[in-house]
C-alpha cells in the first residue's frame, strides 16, 4: 500500500515517548527555573532583575580597581573590554559551580517528585546562571558603548561561539563537582581553594600574548583560556594577538560532561531523603 502525501504513517513507540518525555523535561526545567528565581531573588521589588545587576556591580569593581592601576601600567590593551571579556565569564564559571555544590541536599523536597529528575534540577541552576551572565555581559557591553568607554565588536560570530564553549566547560564542570559533592563533603573543602587557585590560571586577568613563548602552547590547553583569548578574537579582531585550542576546549569540555553525567546518574542513591 503506498503512503498519501503529505500523511505520515504512525511512528515508532520509543519516539514517541522519547518526545514525551523530552517536552515533560522541558517543563519541569521551565517550572524550576522560575522557582530558583523566586527562591534567590524574591517576588519583589527588582526580583529578576538581580540576575543581571549582581555580575554587573561585581564586574564593575574591578573595572574601577583595575583602570586605577592601569595607569601606571605599560599594557595598551583597552582595558573595559578587555576585563568585561575576562571576569563575566569567570563569574559564570564560578557561580554554577558553587551552585551545583550540594544541589539535591538543598532541593530535598523536590526529589519526591517523579517528574522532577536530577538531571533537570543542576539544568534549571546552570541556566539562570549562564543566561544571567550572558544577559549582563551584552547590556553591560552596550550601555558603555553609549558612554564611550567601548567600541562595538570586530566580529559577534567568535564572541557567541566562546561564550558558548566557556558555558558549556563552566556546566560540565558544574555537574561533575556537584555529584561528587553529593557523594562526599570533602570535595566541597577540596573545591573551594582549588577554585581560587584556578583563578590565575583562567585568562581572566591576562592575555595569552603578554606570556613567554614557551608557556603559550601550554596554557591554551587549559579550556577557560582557550574560550576568554576567542571571545577577545571576536572583540579586537586583528588589531590584538589571541591564541587558542579551540579542539582541546572541545575535546575536554566534552570529556567533563562524560563524567559529569556518569556520576550524576546514581547521585540519588547518596542523599538521605529523611
Amino acid at each position: 500500500m503506498s503512503r498519501q502525501p503529505g500523511r505520515e504513517g504512525p511512528q515508532p513507540g520509543w519516539l514517541s515517548n522519547a518526545r514525551a518525555m523530552a517536552t515533560t523535561q522541558t517543563r519541569v526545567i521551565g517550572a524550576l527555573v522560575m522557582r530558583e528565581i523566586h527562591t534567590r531573588f524574591g517576588r519583589d521589588n527588582i526580583g529578576f532583575a538581580w540576575i543581571i545587576i549582581e555580575p554587573v556591580m561585581f564586574c564593575l569593581g574591578v573595572i574601577a580597581m583595575w583602570s586605577i592601576a592601569k595607569s601606571s601600567s605599560h599594557v595598551e590593551t583597552p582595558i573595559v573590554p578587555f576585563l568585561l571579556s575576562g571576569y563575566m565569564p569567570l563569574l559564570m564559571y564560578r557561580h554554577c559551580v558553587m551552585r551545583a555544590l550540594r544541589c539535591m541536599q538543598a532541593n530535598l523536597e523536590l526529589m519526591y517528585h517523579r517528574q522532577v529528575t536530577i538531571f533537570a534540577m543542576y539544568m534549571a541552576r546552570m541556566g539562570v546562571e549562564v543566561v544571567g551572565t550572558l544577559a549582563a555581559f551584552f547590556i553591560t557591553w552596550i550601555i558603555f558603548y553609549i558612554w564611550g568607554f567601548v567600541e562595538m565588536p570586530h566580529d559577534l560570530g567568535p564572541i557567541l561561539f566562546g561564550w558558548g564553549l566557556y558555558a558549556w566547560y563552566s556546566v560540565a564542570v558544574a555537574i561533575l563537582i556537584g555529584a561528587l559533592s553529593e557523594r562526599s563533603e570533602v570535595v566541597e573543602k577540596i573545591w573551594n581553594p582549588l577554585s581560587y587557585i584556578m583563578i590565575p590560571l583562567s585568562g581572566t586577568f591576562y592575555m595569552v600574548s603578554w606570556l613567554p613563548e614557551p608557556f603559550r602552547e601550554y596554557i591554551i590547553l587549559i579550556p577557560q583560556v582557550s574560550a576568554v583569548e576567542y571571545i577577545r578574537h571576536g572583540i579586537f579582531g586583528p588589531t590584538v594577538a589571541t591564541y587558542y585550542n579551540l579542539p582541546v576546549a572541545i575535546y575536554t569540555s566534552a570529556v567533563i560532561t562524560v563524567l559529569g553525567l556518569y556520576f550524576l546518574k546514581d547521585a540519588r542513591s547518596y542523599v538521605d531523603l529523611q
